[in-house]
């Protein structure tokens, strides 16, 4: 949720043209149908643009390095293209598709799907309704191009309830109608009835409901969902599809995961000042049961286990060993037929491991649990940084064995590929050292050893021992991540009852990743260049905005009405994620393309020859085999 919201903040509002405070995603809510099941929303970039340019995101998407990096980019991709396609008219069909992504969400809307009563088919449509505002001539311009390209035969005039709206003329089942109501624009799917349309020319006078219970900050981006109606949605269409005993079965797989008393969920997000603010809502009977019992109350106080030159911390506390059976036991009761088989695999790989997997493994763990990172270059001896975790132990000498047999079964498969090796401290501790060759050669050297009812893994050697020594006696200043600066802004004013904490020091973080992406970036240049594609020889220089980047805390926590999440910071982390997703799918894509354009070609080359055989067959049947 945070990954899609904070994607859309960032696409939605970085080419507004004005700015107003109010929230209008929740105006346009008064004009949803009926039943809705689930439905998001943007208040778009024309309200919220003047917030955004506050924010880090805002700041670095407007700065002009990173424009014309991203122009420049731009103009190599699309020159690529249109060289590959043969089409000289790629770029402006490409700004032409921009433009109109920009202009879609500039303004506010709503997207969802709610129930229907239908004579065939799913019983849900699916709507879009968007407040055009000012800009409906805009709107207009844009589909009057989208109508001319499907063609004026292809669509029709119709009446749906009071509203007369255009539609296409075969709609295969699925009809799809579009229409306007004053500045209201609705497209729907399956929606013969009209559901869509009831509220537009007379809105509610309240708002949803699902938003009354999550406060906003501007609501720049809304994600809603009945989950109660779903579930007995989606029971229905499995009743009706496979009978009774399916859809008894996924009842029953609901009960056990703890999900069958979940009524609603709600996320918002929005700006705040320089950072970025989502928070989100599970409604659910307290204390939840399944999987969400398994994750018990954590103390902020286990962050003394925590260097305090550490850039990401993390805190949970989970009964795996409860985790472990409330899985088995749901697979049980979706499939109990392989219930033997799969029992049957368990005690096979226990066999093999020589150890029990829960009874040895997970029952040793007590539950709670801290992970942190630390950045390259801070630390004397372990210059590249890594990443450690301690977790308390519940039967520290069960858990060792069972480490203990797990490598070992490990190192035997690898065939040496895996080596185990152990070193004892002056302490009297001793290192358990994971070595695979390839990995070690870029400083990782997983290591884990037991210490004062924990188990403390290391990236490497040297993070391990220091892990070990932070958790006995602090770091060698006595000091913690509870002492660091950033840390105390967030940890003000946390709730009672917290479940997981996350605590990020995003300006460090953001440099750290920025000097990786300078060192890498050379490579990517020429790897690019091989494919006839000139990037910017350095990426642009944020420093000025990453020295004014404060820290993030995103924590989860049981209320009285049910589950409550909290996510403030600037948002670069979730950004990168999103970014990063985009940049390896584009690296996949480019080699994967050229394949299928040359698949393509071998496709049409063989349909061309398959044609001109059938030709030549049927002239020789006319002509007596001549």
């Amino acid at each position: 949720v945070r990954l899609v919201c904070v994607t859309l903040l960032v696409v939605g509002f970085a080419w507004a043209s004005a700015a107003w405070g109010a929230s209008a995603v929740e105006e346009l809510t008064k004009r949803l149908p009926d039943d809705v099941i689930a439905f998001a929303g943007i208040s778009g970039g024309d309200a919220l643009k003047g917030d955004f340019e506050k924010t880090a995101l805002g700041r670095i998407w407007n700065d002009q390095g990173v424009r014309t990096f991203y122009q420049s980019i731009k103009k190599e991709l699309v020159a690529k293209a249109a060289e590959e396609s043969g089409d000289p008219n790629v770029s402006e069909e490409v700004d032409l598709v921009l433009d109109y992504i920009r202009l879609a969400l500039s303004r506010p809307i709503v997207v969802g799907v709610a129930q229907t009563p239908v004579e065939d088919g799913p019983p849900i449509a699916g709507f879009a309704i968007l407040d055009a505002g000012g800009r409906k001539a805009e709107f207009t311009a844009v589909l009057n191009k989208l109508e001319a390209m499907v063609g004026r035969e292809g669509i029709v005039d119709k009446e749906i309830g009071s509203l007369k709206v255009r539609a296409l003329a075969e709609d295969s089942g699925f009809p799809l109608y579009w229409g306007w109501t004053g500045d209201c624009f609705v497209v729907a799917v399956n929606d013969a009835k009209g559901a869509a349309v009831k509220y537009l020319s007379q809105p509610r006078a309240t708002v949803s409901a699902a938003l009354g219970k999550v406060p906003g900050s501007g609501d720049a981006c809304v994600v809603a969902a009945d989950v109660q109606r779903v579930r007995e949605l989606v029971g229905s269409i499995i009743r009706q599809e496979s009978g009774d005993k399916d859809a008894n079965t996924f009842a029953a797989a609901l009960k056990k995961l703890g999900c069958a008393e979940v009524k609603t969920f709600c996320a918002r997000a929005g700006f705040a000042g320089p950072d970025v603010v989502v928070q989100a809502f599970v409604e659910m009977p307290t204390p939840p049961g399944g999987v969400f019992a398994m994750c018990k109350p954590i103390d902020p106080a286990w962050f003394s286990a925590v260097d305090t030159r550490a850039i990401t911390a993390s805190a949970a506390n989970w009964n795996l060993a409860g985790l472990y059976d409330t899985i088995l036991d749901t697979v049980k009761s979706a499939i109990p037929d392989e219930v033997e088989d799969i029992e049957e695999g368990i005690k096979d790989l226990e066999s093999e491991l020589k150890m029990k997997i829960r009874d040895d493994l997970l029952a040793s763990l007590a539950g709670p649990m801290v992970s942190y990172s630390l950045p390259a270059g801070a630390i004397v001896e372990a210059p590249m940084g890594g990443v450690v975790v301690a977790a308390k132990l519940k039967d520290a000498a069960g858990f060792e064995k069972s480490v203990t047999a797990i490598g070992e079964f490990i190192a035997q498969q690898s065939e040496g590929v895996l080596q185990i090796s152990e070193q004892k401290q002056d302490d009297g501790s001793t290192l358990h050292i994971w070595t695979i060759a390839p990995v070690a050669i870029m400083g990782i050297r997983p290591t884990w050893s037991i210490a004062s009812d924990h188990v403390v893994i290391g990236s490497s050697m040297e993070l391990c021992d220091l892990g070990v020594k932070q958790l006995v006696s602090k770091g060698a200043d006595g000091k913690s991540l509870l002492d660091a600066e950033g840390y105390k802004k967030v940890a003000a004013g946390l709730p009672q009852n917290i479940h997981n904490l996350s605590y990020v020091d995003s300006a460090v973080q953001f440099t750290q990743i920025m000097m990786q992406a300078q060192q890498v970036w050379p490579m990517a240049t020429m790897l690019a260049m091989q494919q006839n594609i000139k990037l910017p020889a350095m990426l642009p220089s944020l420093t000025h905005i990453i020295k004014d980047l404060g820290p993030s805390v995103d924590y989860c926590y049981v209320a009285p009405d049910g589950l409550r999440s909290l996510y403030r910071g600037p948002g670069i982390e979730v950004s990168l994620a999103a970014v990063a997703g985009g940049a390896l799918g584009a690296g996949v894509a480019m080699p994967a393309l050229a394949r299928a354009r040359e698949q393509a070609r071998t496709v049409a080359s063989m349909s061309n020859l398959k044609q001109l055989g059938l030709a030549v067959i049927m002239y020789a049947d006319d002509h007596d085999g001549k």
